[in-house]
């Protein structure tokens, strides 16, 4: 129990984040280590040795399970969308991790920058066989996520969440500080001949006052200079909201004091001038606040604020805005813009300079466990607020935007792209006349913080898991493509979610013929064949279908190419 203390109490003070399998593995250690050499006999110095030894291989193996870095992986797969088959490579554990959840992306020059949520800045590229080339630079943002720790009185780490021990107070009424939220918002590059300026959008903390705002950071320098990782460049803070806003206090919000996910924090350029910054209103919204910012001439939050990049004068673009997660200026210059509404009413809006967004008297969404949003005005008196391009019911959680502009995949050019956190996908809108036409919703599986498009007309997206996703249209014809292009519509290559319109291929190569008993709908020809699929039938049946078992209901023609049919039943091998 020493050694098990111990060593845990080596973990605190060392602000060291660990497994339980560390945690039962050294609790193991010491109770089998310990008593070992009294039980082999040993007696007297004999006895001690052993005992040394033995607590010395522990410990031994215990810092190597500990500090041997993680290895990274990287996995590829297909998704199949509308357009194009996805070639979607994954990489795993190729980043340092960060200390707290969020990031942000970003191009610099033909490579790209990765902004994480505690501050770090890494640089890195794509080579050829689809690898990462990753440098970190030397340029922490000022962010003080320890400051702010110390007054929550929790360490800031990942995955920290709310325990049994914070659960209870929450009940009690006390209420909790969750550094975990306290992080970078956005990060924006621009380049200006052999310059460049790097803008941090950031929370930060006031001890004195016990309160925080949201700040801009730049740092600027030679661009050669940046990308070498030259040190001795300096931050310095363009802009700051106002007011402070304080976690104690009358004025303070109500139930959980700080929420800083409700940042907003996107960057984008107005002209080579002015920046233009979304800012959440941080849960002020005058329901659990005295204040409803977003509606307060006086306030920075629940705007989008245009700043003058040389000394920081700042002008209000728009108000009523929840929590802007997402902006875009695209070729023409118009503003898109992406924001969470609370239970319900994500919205997708077209910024013009002066608009009112209506929040929080005017929104699709209803207060969490609610059917309505309490300080909804009635609808002829939300006629002086601008409505949403298209509004998401349920919300799917918006993070940022882009409109594809490359070259890469043309059938989505001026197409916009949404990334979502709740809904794990990335939602192609197709707008036309400035409506939506339609939203082509494209699974990922994980929370995409953001998204960028490479200078070739790569997708990178970086998410909540801290994983890095590049998409790219799938190049070379392969079985699996074209088995995701020809049969997917009909027949899935596993049993993620039933049959489609026709029975799984699973296992198809040597299965008897019309054997599926979940699939009713075989036609009676092919349940008179009879037999089993050996490679031979499913050729002749992959050529011409209805030659091959006349009056299948398959909506198939067939594949006239032999190579295609070989590649098809290649992968079909391996189900």
């Amino acid at each position: 129990m020493a050694i098990f203390g111990a060593v845990f109490l080596g973990f605190v003070l060392a602000k060291t984040t660990y497994s339980r399998a560390i945690t039962f593995g050294v609790f193991t250690s010491a109770l089998v280590f310990v008593p070992a050499p009294y039980l082999v006999g040993a007696s007297g110095l004999r006895q001690a040795l052993a005992l040394v030894g033995l607590i010395a291989s522990a410990l031994a193996g215990l810092a190597v399970v500990r500090f041997t870095p993680e290895v990274p992986a990287s996995t590829s797969g297909v998704i199949k969308t509308e357009f194009y088959n996805l070639d979607v490579h994954t990489y795993s554990r190729a980043f340092p991790k960060s200390a707290v959840a969020g990031g942000s992306l970003a191009r610099i020059e033909d490579r790209y920058l990765l902004l994480s949520g505690d501050g770090h800045l890494h640089l890195f590229s794509r080579e050829a066989g689809d690898s990462l080339t990753i440098k970190t630079l030397p340029y922490r943002v000022p962010i003080n996520g320890d400051a702010f720790s110390a007054a929550a009185g929790r360490p800031w780490s990942a995955g920290v969440g709310w325990g049994p021990e914070e659960a209870q107070r929450r009940q009690a009424g006390h209420e909790i500080l969750n550094p975990e939220w306290f992080r970078t918002y956005g990060l924006l590059v621009q380049e200006v001949g052999a310059s460049t300026r790097i803008f941090v959008s950031h929370a930060f903390w006031h001890v004195a006052e016990e309160c925080w705002t949201e700040r801009i950071s730049v740092l600027e320098s030679n661009r050669a200079a940046i990308l070498r990782g030259e040190v001795g460049l300096e931050w310095r803070a363009l802009y700051e909201t106002t007011p402070c806003l304080p976690v104690r206090g009358e004025y303070r919000r109500r139930g959980i004091p700080f929420v800083g996910y409700f940042g907003g924090g996107r960057m984008a350029l107005l002209n080579a001038d002015t920046l233009l910054l979304t800012v959440g209103d941080f849960g002020f919204d005058g329901l659990a606040s005295v204040h409803a910012y977003a509606q307060d001439s006086s306030a920075s939050y629940g705007k989008t604020v245009a700043i003058n990049i040389a000394d920081g004068r700042a002008r209000t673009f728009t108000i009523g805005h929840r929590n802007p997660q997402g902006l875009y200026i695209d070729p023409s210059g118009t503003v898109w813009l992406t924001e969470h509404g609370p239970q319900g009413g994500d919205e997708l809006n077209r910024l013009l300079p002066g608009a009112n967004y209506g929040w929080p008297y005017a929104t699709y969404g209803t207060d969490y466990g609610s059917f309505a949003w309490p300080l909804n005005k009635p609808e002829p008196e939300q006629k002086g607020y601008e409505a949403p391009v298209f509004a998401w019911v349920p919300s799917i959680g918006v993070s940022n935007l882009l409109v594809v502009e490359r070259g890469l995949l043309p059938e989505w050019r001026g197409d916009l792209l949404i990334a979502s956190l709740k809904a794990a996908a990335l939602f192609r809108a197709r707008v036309r006349d400035g409506q939506v036409k339609y939203l082509e919703p494209i699974a990922i599986g994980s929370r995409i913080r953001d998204l960028v498009e490479g200078h070739d007309g790569t997708l990178m997206l970086w998410t909540d898991d801290q994983q890095m996703i590049s998409l790219r249209p799938k190049e070379g014809v392969t079985g699996e493509t074209l088995f995701a292009e020809k049969c997917g519509g009909c027949h899935q290559s596993s049993l993620t979610n039933g049959n489609r319109i026709g029975p799984d291929l699973l296992g198809i190569v040597g299965r008897q013929v019309a054997s599926v008993g979940s699939y009713p709908d075989y036609s009676p020809s092919l349940r008179r064949m009879g037999g089993i699929w050996t490679e031979e039938r499913l050729e002749e049946f992959l050529r011409a279908p209805s030659n091959f078992c006349p009056g299948t209901m398959m909506d198939f023609a067939g594949d006239a190419s032999a190579t295609e049919r070989r590649a098809i039943l290649s992968y079909l091998r391996t189900l």
